[in-house]
């Protein structure tokens, strides 16, 4: 334990350095001439916020119930993150207006109401007597438990009461650095200087016994529920939200607050800065409170120590004693910076606002008389500290000593809510009347006494509670804590709803009731427009009967003769001349004059004590009033003139001075332009009107703030100017601007629209023929614009349905090349009997015609991308028709069928490799379509062409369908015999060619007899007879010389197919999955025909490892490139080094006929032997699948 005297002696110390720190403040100013310390000291001084309240009663509250500590720190946290602009704004416009308090705030704002601020006073007081009694009962408390005394009894004797001495020093504290001065709005640097250090010294102190709590063992008590487990079971406790909303506007409404936040801000840009550190502050705490209270909660148990005291008992139970007085500095701290700041705001106040009207309304004192009332107002001020300490004092002592800090600080909180209504109103709504301000701070204060005070009372036993629990006269729905039979609600929640509803309701519907009058709403413009002072220029016209000198006395009264002498002086620096005190005061003089006394006594007292003195030089009250409000005369004259001649005129009329603000408009022009109620007044910025039309569209197109700075750009320079302007409605205004004599500018509005409409008709009757051509014109122009647009959106949708066929049909490719192979391995199985053999011939037939599906959607794909480049050469129709003759053959003989072919030594000029895809559709279809009979292909000569027919027995073509075969997905009426189906894409196909070709097809047919395709060519020449080369016989395709192949391909499924293949055909083969295995098998055994696929993975392509083989060789073998590219890039690759290229999938057929031509060349070149390069591999494209 610590002795009494002890911690008496740290006390008187402790209040000594604060009288230390404020010394220096004041007679060396620190921080107000530092941008970057000016808001650390502002958002540290913010921190009296947190009382012994936040300090004791905290850790009190959560310990009670975990969460409930909460609000009262989220609160403030809310308004600095996402309101301080509401902060900014009440600073501003109390900078503006000399605001000396909360009470001359809501007095000065509507109309300087004397009852509004003597209200206000009276419920400042009210809740601030209990909230000064909580901070004494903390320090009580705290040296209680200290000193080893009974912290919970209930009668000390007065004289042991340290409550008592903590009382006395505090109010010497705010006597000699509160009420040093009588000019109230003049900033107390010490005061907050001492202030800022106090908050340092309660953080340093929580944040210590925090840390301290947070490094304490763990004791594993049965049964024992820890902080935060509390927290997850009961979550948010009742009354949450009411009591973050209490917090919230104690903020701004907390007489102490309002002093520290708004009169003693020297910047209102030291708020966003504070919007960071004053939050971090609040948090910091909020952090430790629950640390706090489980380690107090273990060290206490069993000992009865008030939960509010759980902070002090942590370090004492554990014998810290040093830790123990550190903790108790950081209470009195926060109990000493409440009670010293609260008493100078509430003694501000209480001499502004009660004392001194009433004092200059008994005219037997005759103050308006005497030459210095200055000593008057500072001992009126310094007397009110005392009585207030007094009071505190006596509510601490007859209280309930069970009752917790929390519960008395809420009871303050919700009484200053009240004004919550008010200072939000006077800032934000011009509709707002002293009345209905006047109705709900009554009402809301009555019912906050009925629902919360006076059962506090009852419960400290100092009225019968009887009713409280039954009543008022009995009645349950008149039940204080629930009024109207609400319940279920904890006290402080009901109390602030009830309150709050009734204060806001009368407020609103009071105000609509009963409109502010006319000099209520000139008095609101300096709150609702926080700007520059407006009418100045105005100031100087006015020359009155009341000298400077009288000014000067009347100043000197309140204020004393040498702060009246330096005021005046000031005056005269600003306004940049000397002062004649002989000389009349103009307007500007006595408005300055009654901002200084304001400043003094309060803006009400300050206006009856001026216009009281003025009556001596010969005016009546009215006019002194007149003189004393801010050019509202002028504009109330100028109204009423305006109105009168102006409210009938047809045209809109809106006049604004020469500051760019409205001073007169008539009826018609709100109707005009449909303005809301309230957003036209006296004093309004015309910008504010021009952006409100330019948002509305009511300016044309561009950017508003471009219409803004142009149209007020035109007003000021003064320039006349007359121009019609069409309305979104179809109406045309005719607007004509002049400026004013003396400086303004008038604008007149006139509905135009009839005289547009004949206009317009008239122009209409009149047009030339021209402007029609020129219309139809422009209409035609869109049309063609819409369908090019049309076709290239077809065009687009076209290519992308290419693109997808394209990379489809590619990948459907690879397997059925390995099919395809396999089946006909299977068909040339030996020994294979009938069954089978059918059984493998059907599942030919059904990968080739899959494959012929697939090839069909390739080709249309490329038509569609348009890749299709014509390489038109001379070709002899001998070597164009051999490869056709070569793939048909063996499919024909196995049908049955005769496949013919008519020789022919011309020679035509064309594209042979699409020349040959057109003939090898005409075969496939007829093959397809033909049961018995022949098919035979043949030339015919017709003058410089030649037509190239192909004849078939097949199932004929009705003459009604001739016309629409060569149509995309078109097929005939009838099946085929063959069990093949098409896509109906192959005759569109060689129409599309033939078109890219320029060579004319025809088609003729027979139905149940057959067709004939032909296609027209140019002839070049004949070829000798020795030049010609008849066909082969068909049997040569399937005479092969015993070859040995190398296959690589990096598919395992092709490489398996493609050895079957070729060793029922009786060749020999090594197969390569890459190109090291390529290599070795080259090596072990030289090839006599390379297979090589193209894509051989992420690797080096088929023809770079082509390359590679064919340099380990010489002669190098003969080779072919097997790949599903059918891409122009690679054909010219592969034209460009001899090389054959065999697309997949590679058909049977086209592949033997390959071989069977290498075969024979192989026999050839063993009589002519020659050298083979890699620059000249394989020979001329062989089958029809071969390119």
């Amino acid at each position: 334990m610590i002795a009494g005297w002890v911690l008496m002696l740290v006390s008187l110390a402790y209040v000594a350095m604060l009288f230390g720190i404020a010394y220096f403040g004041d007679s060396r100013p620190l921080y107000p001439t530092r941008p970057a310390l000016r808001p650390v000291v502002y958002s540290l001084a913010l921190a009296v916020y947190c009382s012994s309240w936040t300090f004791y009663g905290a850790v009190g509250s959560a310990a009670q119930s975990s969460l409930s500590f909460l609000p009262i720190y989220l609160g403030p946290i809310l308004l600095f993150v996402f309101g301080s602009g509401l902060l900014q704004r009440l600073i501003r416009v109390a900078k503006a207006n000399n605001i000396t308090s909360i009470a001359d705030f809501i007095g000065s704002r509507f109309g300087k109401s004397h009852a509004l601020g003597a209200l206000v006073t009276i419920i400042a007081v009210t809740a601030a007597i209990p909230y000064i009694a909580l901070q004494f009962k903390a320090v009580a408390l705290s040296v209680g438990i200290l000193s080893g005394g009974q912290s919970l009894r209930e009668h000390v004797p007065l004289l042991n009461d340290s409550a008592l001495y903590v009382a006395i020093m505090l109010a010497l504290f705010a006597i000699l650095f509160g009420t040093r001065r009588i000019d109230a709005t003049e900033h107390h640097h010490g005061l907050m200087l001492a202030i800022a250090a106090e908050s340092v010294m309660k953080l340093v102190a929580f944040v210590a016994v925090g840390l301290y709590a947070l490094n304490m063992p763990t004791a594993d008590t049965p049964g024992r529920i820890g902080i935060f487990a509390e927290i997850a079971r009961d979550g948010l406790p009742s009354g949450f939200f009411a009591q973050t909303l209490l917090a919230f506007t104690a903020m701004f409404c907390l007489p102490r607050q309002f002093q520290v936040g708004v009169v003693e801000c020297e910047d209102p840009a030291d708020v966003p800065k504070s919007r960071f550190l004053f939050p971090v502050y609040l948090a910091i705490i909020c952090v430790l409170v629950l640390p706090i209270v489980d380690a107090g909660r273990e060290a206490a148990a069993g000992a009865g120590i008030s939960p509010d005291a759980l902070l002090l008992w942590l370090p004492l139970s554990h014998a810290d004693n040093g830790l123990a007085i550190l903790a108790y500095v950081g209470g009195f701290s926060a109990a000493t910076g409440m009670v010293i700041v609260a008493s100078v705001a509430l003694a501000t106040m209480i001499s502004n606002d009660l004392v001194m009207p009433a004092l200059l309304r008994v005219r037997a004192l005759k103050l308006d008389q005497r030459n210095d009332v200055s000593a008057i107002v500072l001992r009126i001020r310094r007397v009110a500290i005392v009585m207030l300490a007094l009071m505190a004092f006596a509510y601490y002592r007859a209280i309930s000593q069970s009752q917790g800090l929390a519960a008395i600080g809420l009871l303050a909180f919700a009484a200053v809510a009240q004004f919550a209504p008010a200072i939000i109103a006077g800032l934000y709504w011009r509709g707002a009347s002293r009345r209905g301000i006047l109705s709900g701070l009554v009402i809301g204060f009555a019912l906050w006494i009925y629902t919360l005070l006076l059962p506090s009372m009852a419960t400290a036993a100092w009225v019968d509670a009887t009713w409280v629990d039954h009543g008022l006269f009995g009645q349950a729905w008149l039940r204080p804590r629930a009024l109207f039979n609400l319940s279920g609600w904890d006290p402080i929640t009901h109390g602030t709803f009830w309150s709050l509803l009734a204060n806001i309701g009368a407020c609103v519907f009071v105000s609509l009731r009963f409109r502010p009058s006319v000099e209520e709403r000139l008095r609101a413009a300096s709150f609702l427009d926080a700007g520059p002072d407006r009418g100045s220029a105005a100031a100087g016209e006015w020359r009155g009967r009341v000298s400077i000198a009288d000014l000067r006395v009347i100043t000197g009264r309140i204020l004393g003769e040498q702060n009246a002498g330096n005021a005046f002086q000031e005056y005269a620096t600003s306004v940049g001349s000397t002062l004649d005190e002989s000389a009349a005061a103009d307007r500007a003089m006595l408005q300055y004059t009654e901002r200084l006394l304001a400043a003094a006594i309060g803006s009400a007292s300050a206006r009856r004590m001026l216009t009281t003195a003025l009556r001596g030089t010969g005016l009546d009250f009215s006019e002194a009033v007149a003189l004393l409000d801010e050019a509202s005369q002028e504009l109330r004259f100028n109204r009423e003139l305006l109105s009168t001649t102006l409210e009938n005129i047809s045209q809109g009329i809106s006049v604004v001075d020469a500051e760019m603000r409205m001073v007169s408009w008539n009826r018609r022009y709100l109707e005009m332009f449909d303005y809301p109620d309230g957003l036209v007044y006296v004093g309004r910025p015309i910008a504010d009107l021009i952006r409100y039309n330019a948002e509305r569209g009511e300016c044309g197109p561009g950017e508003v703030d471009e219409h803004v700075i142009k149209r007020l750009r035109h007003m000021r320079a003064g320039t006349a100017h007359v121009f019609q302007r069409e309305r979104a409605d179809g109406s045309v205004l005719e607007m004509r601007g002049q400026q004013l004599p003396g400086g303004g500018f008038v604008t007149t509005f006139t509905d135009v629209s009839d005289y547009k409409k004949v206009e317009l008709a008239l122009i209409n009757a009149n047009e030339t023929l021209e402007q029609r051509v020129t219309q139809r014109t422009v209409e035609l122009t869109e049309a063609l614009d819409a369908q090019e647009q049309a076709k290239l959106e077809a065009q687009s949708a076209n290519l992308s349905k290419s693109r997808f066929l394209a990379a489809a049909s590619h990948d459907l490719l690879q397997p059925l090349n390995a099919a395809r192979l396999f089946t006909s391995a299977l068909r040339h199985q030996p020994n294979l009997d009938a069954e089978s053999a059918q059984l493998a011939e059907r599942i030919d037939t059904a990968f080739r015609v899959a494959e012929d599906l697939l090839e069909s959607l390739l080709e249309s794909s490329r038509l569609d991308a348009g890749k299709y480049l014509p390489e038109i050469s001379e070709i002899a129709i001998a070597d164009l028709i051999e490869p056709l003759v070569q793939q048909f053959s063996l499919l024909a003989r196995r049908r049955g069928l005769d496949f013919r072919v008519i020789p022919s030594r011309a020679v035509i000029r064309s594209d042979p490799h699409l020349l040959r895809r057109i003939l090898q559709n005409f075969c496939t279809n007829a093959l397809r379509y033909t049961r018995t009979g022949r098919v035979v292909l043949g030339v015919r000569h017709e003058g410089d062409d030649v037509r190239i027919e192909l004849w078939d027995t097949g199932l004929g073509i009705a003459h009604e369908q001739l016309q629409q075969i060569f149509d995309e997905f078109h097929r005939v009426d009838g099946a085929s015999p063959w069990g093949e189906q098409g896509l109906g894409l192959g005759l569109s196909i060689c129409e599309r060619i033939a078109r890219i070709l320029g060579h004319p097809l025809r088609v003729r047919s027979w139905p149940d007899h057959g067709s004939c395709f032909a296609i027209q060519v140019p002839r070049v020449r004949m070829r000798n007879r020795d030049e010609f080369t008849p066909p082969r016989s068909t049997a040569l395709a399937g005479e092969l010389r015993a070859l040995h192949v190398l296959c690589l391909d990096n598919e395992p499924s092709i490489l398996e197919g493609m050895s079957s293949l070729l060793t029922r055909w009786g060749l020999s083969c090594d197969l390569a999955a890459n190109r090291e295995e390529a290599l070795q098998a080259l090596l072990r055994r030289k090839p006599d025909l390379i297979l090589v696929d193209l894509h051989l993975g992420s690797g080096p392509d088929g023809i770079e490892v082509l390359g590679e083989l064919l340099r380990h060789c010489d002669p190098a073998p003969r080779a072919a490139l097997i790949t599903a590219d059918a891409s122009p890039e690679l054909k010219q690759r592969a034209k460009s080094i001899g090389l054959t290229v065999l697309l997949k999938p590679v058909r049977p057929a086209a592949l033997r006929a390959l071989l069977s031509a290498y075969s024979r060349r192989s026999r050839t070149s063993l009589a002519h032997p020659s050298v083979n390069t890699a620059a000249d591999i394989g020979m001329e494209a062989a089958p029809a699948r071969i390119d």
